[in-house]
C-alpha cells in the first residue's frame, strides 16, 4: 500500500512539474490553483464554437460546391481519451513562437474541439489549409508576426467569411465597425471590407502588431484582440501589476478567459486532428483566382450574364459588396476577384460587360443612393449571411424563425415536394430548430 501511495505521489509530482515547465509562470503555486479549477459552466465561449454555429451562418456558393467530406477517411466518434502527459508532449513539440502551456482551462478547450465540436474542426481543417491559411501566412510574414496567429481566425469566425455576430462583428477576423474603420477598412452602406479576405487579414495583422507593441507578450496581445487593450490594462492594474495572461486571468472578462486557452486548443487540434480521428473536409478551392482593379462601376449580373458564370460565385468571391455592385469610379479603383480564366475573359470583354443592361442594372449617373431600390443585397454579408440561409455542406438545413417550406425551397434551388419526400413530412408545418435534409 505504501509503495502504491508513493507511486501515485511521484506521478502527481511529475505531472505538476511538467505543467510548470510548460506554462511560463509556476501555475502549481497555491494562488493559481483556484483559477485552474474553472468548470465548463463558468467558461463563456465565442459564437464560433457554439453548438449551433453550423446553422448560424449559411455556407457560401464556393463552399457548397467545392468543399466536401473525404470519402476515404472515416471519422471515428469513439475517440479514446488522451492522457495529460501526451497533450503536454505534443504542445511542446509544436514549432511555435507563442507559449503553449497546458492547464485545466486549456484541457477543457481541447475537450471541446476533440469531442463536442468535431464537425466544426473538420470543416476548418479542409477550408483552412486549402484556402485561407496561405493567405493568412503571407500577411503574417509581411508583418513579421508568428505564423500560428492564423489560428485566431478559427476562434473568431470558425473560418466563415460571412460570419456576423450578435455584437455586430463581421468577417473572418470579426472586427466591429469602429475597430475595422480604425484599421483603415471601408465600411458604409455599399461596401464592408470586413468581409474582404485580403484587406481584413491585413488589418488583423496590423492590429495584432499594435497590441504586441503595447503589452510585449503574445498571450496578452491575443487577449486584447478579444476584449480590447483597455480591458487588459485594467486587468493588469487590478491584479497588482502582474504581467502574464495567467496571472491576470481572474480579472479579465469571462469570454476573454477562455480565449487564450481556445487559441492554444485550436493550434493543437489544427496540427493533431489526425491523431484524434478527425477527417478534414476536402477543399477543391480555390480555382486559382485573380484580382482586377476597376475604375468603372459594374453589377455582378453584368459579369455573370456576359461571362456565363453564376452570380453567386461572384458574390462568394467578393462578399464585401453589399448590393452586388463594384462601385469603381474615376477617383478610386475597387477590386474584383474572379477565377483566373474568367478574369482573363473579363479583360477581353470588359467593354461588352460594362455596356450590358447598364441602364437597368446600374444607378443613373453613378448615384449609389438608388442602389437599395434598384440593386440586390449580397446574400453573403450581414443579414444575408445569418438569416434566410442555405443548406450546409452535407445538405442539411436548420429551420429558423420566419422560414416556410416555400422560402427554403427557393433559396436552395429545390421544391417543396422534394423536401417533404426527403424528410417524410405529411404537412407544411415547421418547427424552429428542426433539421431538414435538402439533398
Amino acid at each position: 500500500m505504501l509503495m502504491k501511495f508513493l507511486t501515485i505521489a511521484l506521478s502527481i509530482f511529475a505531472f505538476a512539474s511538467a505543467i510548470a515547465q510548460n506554462s511560463g509562470p509556476d501555475i502549481t503555486r497555491p494562488e493559481y490553483q483556484a483559477m485552474l479549477e474553472v468548470q465548463d459552466s463558468a467558461m463563456v465561449f465565442p459564437e464560433s464554437v457554439e453548438e449551433d454555429s453550423d446553422s448560424a451562418y449559411s455556407f457560401n456558393w464556393t463552399e457548397r460546391f467545392f468543399v466536401h467530406v473525404d470519402p476515404n477517411c472515416v471519422s471515428d466518434r469513439q475517440v479514446p481519451e488522451v492522457p495529460d502527459s501526451l497533450y503536454i508532449m505534443r504542445l511542446r513539440a509544436l514549432p511555435t513562437k507563442i507559449d503553449m502551456p497546458f492547464n485545466q482551462p486549456v484541457r477543457q478547450c481541447l475537450d471541446l474541439y476533440v469531442h463536442r465540436r468535431r464537425e466544426i474542426v473538420e470543416r476548418m481543417v479542409g477550408l483552412g489549409y486549402n484556402y485561407y491559411f496561405p493567405v493568412f501566412e503571407d500577411a503574417l510574414q509581411r508583418y513579421g508576426l508568428p505564423s500560428e496567429l492564423k489560428y485566431l481566425a478559427c476562434i473568431e469566425s470558425g473560418l466563415r467569411i460571412n460570419a456576423y455576430s450578435r455584437a455586430r462583428a463581421a468577417g473572418l477576423w470579426q472586427f466591429i465597425p469602429s475597430s475595422g474603420m480604425l484599421q483603415g477598412l471601408e465600411i458604409n452602406s455599399f461596401i464592408d471590407e470586413r468581409y474582404d479576405l485580403y484587406k481584413s487579414t491585413d488589418a488583423a495583422c496590423r492590429f495584432l502588431k499594435q497590441l504586441y507593441n503595447i503589452f510585449g507578450d503574445w498571450n496578452l496581445a491575443i487577449a486584447a484582440y478579444n476584449c480590447g487593450p483597455g480591458n487588459v490594462s485594467k486587468a493588469i492594474a487590478r491584479s497588482g501589476g502582474r504581467r502574464t495572461f495567467w496571472e491576470i486571468y481572474n480579472f479579465l472578462p469571462r469570454e476573454t478567459r477562455s480565449y487564450v486557452p481556445l487559441f492554444i486548443a485550436a493550434t493543437y487540434i489544427m496540427n493533431y486532428h489526425c491523431e484524434h480521428n478527425l477527417c478534414g473536409t476536402v477543399s477543391e478551392i480555390p480555382p486559382i483566382c485573380d484580382t482586377l482593379m476597376l475604375n468603372t462601376m459594374v453589377h455582378f449580373d453584368q459579369i455573370s450574364q456576359v461571362l456565363g458564370i453564376p452570380r453567386e460565385q461572384i458574390e462568394s468571391l467578393n462578399p464585401q459588396y453589399i448590393y452586388d455592385i463594384v462601385p469603381g469610379n474615376s477617383e478610386k479603383a475597387y477590386s474584383l476577384t474572379l477565377p483566373q480564366n474568367e478574369a482573363l475573359a473579363f479583360i477581353e470583354l470588359q467593354d461588352s460587360i460594362f455596356a450590358f443592361k447598364a441602364d437597368s442594372l446600374l444607378p443613373h449617373n453613378g448615384d449609389l443612393k438608388e442602389v437599395p431600390v434598384r440593386g440586390r443585397r449580397n446574400t453573403y454579408v450581414k443579414g444575408g449571411g445569418t438569416g434566410g440561409g442555405t443548406a450546409d455542406a452535407k445538405g442539411y438545413y436548420r429551420v429558423r424563425k420566419g422560414d416556410t417550406l416555400g422560402s427554403i425551397a427557393r433559396r436552395n434551388h429545390t421544391t417543396v415536394a422534394k423536401i417533404k419526400k426527403l424528410n417524410g413530412l405529411k404537412s407544411d408545418r415547421l418547427s424552429i430548430g428542426q433539421k431538414l435534409k435538402l439533398r
